[in-house]
């Protein structure tokens, strides 16, 4: 039983279906290919063929032309379209090339810079040690004496989120002179939760960084990634300043996806009962056909409640659901994140904490329980 069958149900059940107001398919869609201007060092050659990739998206391979060119990209397309090998196998060449280079991943939440730290060190796992790259998280959750220790001597790649950024590292860049004096890369994920108010601080805060990084002698490219903004250009452009910059071009726009896509039942419901008894009921149907949901509540305290009430009434499945939000301890997200990447976890009721791009591998069902408030949340 899969997807389709799940929602062939759901129309044809007495309960449900007379509460579908609409449904929609979008169908599948075949995978362009296309060739990289340059070849890649032999190398991330291995590391791609070891992947099982034997080649590249037409979007990833345009977008790594023109970072490999030292040109700033937005990279617009799909979620689960291969946005992190467009970041990561530039940092990778450059750092065959040129051991003191240094790249700056900033993600705007702990798990998806935990998924992320996680999958760089899968892709070079395969790389002797020496030759590997270093990578290290600075966040909150970074202890004192790691704080110090990366300080000393920077990783490779560094990953943070803004806020330190803006708090830990800027103002003190007299301590990250060795890693601003040899910044290359700034790889800004999320890029469309960077609007408003926060988005109008953000671009103050990348022109202090490019002040700084011109004053160590340094000319990053940025790279920023979205799946869900009408205007990537403007944004981009808008948050860098590059414009502002003597020679330097704003961010080449890559929108067009080469990437596969199974097909994609959008089903929406005018529930009789409340909103979550009808998640409850939708999940407890994907449980029963085994597949791999994730559960959207507007609050934590929804959250809380729809995964009470999902597991004291989903019997074998109860151990198999968990909740996720913002408020969990360090350790409870990393062991919740571990157990869905695993497949331990069927389910996951979650608040926006999970909304950006964690890899939660194989998702079958999403559940949206109220309006997100913006079409781009709930495409997301």
């Amino acid at each position: 039983m899969g997807v389709a069958e799940y929602v062939r149900a759901l129309l044809a059940s007495d309960t449900l279906g007379p509460q579908v107001r609409h449904h929609r398919c979008e169908p599948a869609r075949a995978a362009v290919y296309a060739e990289s201007r340059l070849p890649w060092p032999a190398a991330i050659r291995r590391t791609l063929e070891e992947r099982g990739l034997s080649g590249l998206y037409s979007h990833q391979a345009l977008a790594t032309d023109h970072i490999r060119a030292g040109h700033s990209v937005v990279v617009a397309t799909p979620t689960a379209s291969g946005k992190s090998l467009i970041y990561n196998l530039p940092v990778l060449e450059r750092h065959l090339r040129d051991s003191e280079a240094r790249a700056l991943y900033l993600f705007p939440l702990k798990a998806l810079a935990q998924d992320q730290l996680a999958g760089l060190q899968r892709l070079v796992s395969g790389w002797p040690e020496e030759a590997r790259p270093t990578a290290a998280l600075y966040d909150g959750d970074t202890s004192d004496h790691f704080r110090r220790k990366i300080r000393r001597d920077p990783p490779t790649v560094l990953i943070s989120n803004p806020e330190m950024l803006h708090l830990a590292l800027l103002p003190h860049h007299e301590q990250w002179a060795p890693f601003l004096a040899g910044l290359s890369h700034i790889v800004v994920d999320e890029a469309h939760t960077y609007r408003g108010v926060f988005g109008a601080h953000m671009a103050g805060v990348f022109r202090r960084l490019n002040r700084l990084a011109a004053h160590y002698g340094a000319a990053p490219s940025y790279v920023f990634c979205t799946a869900t903004v009408g205007n990537p250009g403007e944004l981009a452009a808008s948050l860098s300043g590059l414009d502002l910059l003597p020679g330097r071009r704003p961010p080449v726009v890559v929108d067009q996806s080469g990437a596969p896509q199974g097909a994609r039942h959008y089903v929406f419901l005018d529930p009789d009962q409340s909103p979550a008894t009808a998640a409850i009921d939708l999940l407890r149907a994907a449980l029963a056909r085994k597949l791999r949901t994730i559960v959207y509540c507007r609050s934590r305290r929804m959250t809380e409640l729809v995964s009470l009430w999902a597991g004291s009434l989903s019997g074998p499945w109860a151990g198999r659901i968990s909740a996720y939000r913002v408020g969990f301890l360090p350790e409870e997200r990393r062991q919740i994140e571990a157990r869905m990447a695993s497949g331990e976890l069927l389910a996951v009721v979650s608040t926006s904490a999970l909304e950006l791009g964690i890899d939660i591998g194989g998702l079958d069902v999403c559940i949206l329980v109220g309006y997100p408030g913006t079409i781009m949340s709930t495409l997301q």
